[in-house]
């Protein structure tokens, strides 16, 4: 009997336009299109449970149903919303890093996505925004990001032939979300979506809520363009799900505002909105750079904050489970679980120090200089109050662990 592990990759071979249900032996059911790649018809299915699955191919010249057995996973499974947060589907908490990467839509780029995706590889990046411009050149680059273990947001065109082509190719890669773009019908296509995706991917829409209400249950998570990260709070409060920031501006030397950041007011922006708790996205935009901007399907990124995020990406591989923001300190976005952790950002401001009040024990305590991308560590005893001495420079985040 054929094998796949659990969030792995079932492939058929089809003999054109079908469908069919895939059924667990607990009674778990779910549905699959075929799709056309090149002469053959294939259907693919991720199964999310382990055990005996069965199915029937109409058409197919076995007769009787087919099954397979889906084997233990090796991995921690596609991404899911869990309130305001987002997890794995094993339960491990999920923090992304994103940058944006947006194919040529024209002419043979295979070369840049061969550098970008080595570039990628050896990022602080886990996440990267792609455009479903060519879907067998989208499905190449998402095989690649699956094996970095790398996830992929696909910006999805608005037309649901081409929507439903490219979920059903696409759905059965563990790795993929979608997002709509904000001038189609995104309600009509979310459960177009929904209606095709087994797998039940996240599904969001790229819009500001005035435009496009993200509050609907098919919408997992928001997606918002948004230059004023303290706007975090408010999403998170008003929505309960989680905040994507899949726009905050473009480090570069564009001709436009939003593509012509400082590098130190993109990397403050990706700062102050993750300790808010979002998950901010990354862009880059010079000109002259390698094979064009990086997100307009550069090479590699030649900006300077994709560098300095690596501190950002170490801290985000040790935030403990349960880490929320907390209002106790309202001159700066801080998250933490009260009594054991504490991350403070605080950004532009430069305090000579800052004064923490934390249950008796022994702490680790952390000062980030996010520019300079150094770490002084001191081990301290603390009574009632821990006050943390400061450079008195911008850019600085303080890390409290507790030790005892």
């Amino acid at each position: 009997m054929t094998e796949v592990e659990r969030w792995g990759v079932l492939e058929l071979q089809v003999g054109g336009p079908v469908s069919t249900v895939f059924r667990h032996e607990s009674g778990e059911s779910a549905y699959a299109e075929s799709f056309q790649d090149g002469d053959p018809w294939l259907i693919r299915f991720m199964p999310s449970l382990e055990g005996i699955w069965h199915y029937a191919l109409p058409g197919a010249p076995t007769a009787g149903p087919l099954a397979f057995t889906c084997t233990p996973a090796t991995t921690s499974g596609p991404i899911r919303s869990s309130g305001t947060t987002l997890r794995r589907a094993d339960g491990t908490p999920y923090h992304p890093l994103t940058t944006t990467w947006f194919d040529h839509p024209t002419g043979d780029s295979a070369d840049c996505w061969a550098a970008a995706g080595r570039a990628l590889a050896a990022s602080p990046f886990t996440r990267v925004r792609l455009r479903a411009d060519n879907p067998q050149r989208l499905e190449a680059q998402v095989r690649d990001l699956l094996a970095a273990g790398i996830d992929a947001e696909i910006l999805l065109p608005s037309e649901e032939q081409a929507i439903r082509h490219l979920v059903n190719r696409l759905a059965a890669y563990r790795n993929v979300s979608w997002c709509l773009d904000a001038s189609s019908d995104a309600r009509h296509l979310a459960e177009l979506i929904a209606e095709c995706d087994s797998s039940n991917h996240l599904i969001s829409v790229h819009a500001a809520p005035e435009a496009v209400d993200p509050g609907p249950p098919w919408f997992t998570h928001l997606s918002v363009p948004l230059e004023n990260l303290r706007g975090v709070t408010a999403l998170r409060r008003d929505y309960a799900k989680p905040v994507l920031v899949d726009a905050c501006g473009y480090e570069g030397d564009g001709a436009t505002p939003d593509t012509s950041l400082r590098p130190e007011e993109l990397l403050t922006r990706i700062w102050e909105g993750t300790v808010r708790g979002a998950h901010v996205t990354h862009g880059e935009w010079y000109a002259d750079s390698d094979g064009g901007p990086w997100s307009a399907g550069g090479t590699r990124p030649t900006g300077v904050v994709a560098q300095r995020l690596r501190l950002l990406r170490e801290v985000l591989d040790e935030l403990p489970d349960g880490v929320e923001p907390i209002d106790d300190y309202r001159d700066a976005p801080t998250l933490a679980v009260p009594g054991s952790y504490y991350l403070q950002y605080l950004g532009e401001h430069q305090f000579p120090d800052r004064t923490f009040t934390l249950p008796v024990g022994t702490y680790q305590v952390d000062v980030l200089d996010v520019w300079n991308h150094t770490v002084r560590s001191t081990r301290e005893t603390v009574a009632d109050t821990l006050t943390v001495r400061l450079p008195g420079t911008q850019y600085q985040a303080i890390q409290i662990r507790r030790a005892s």
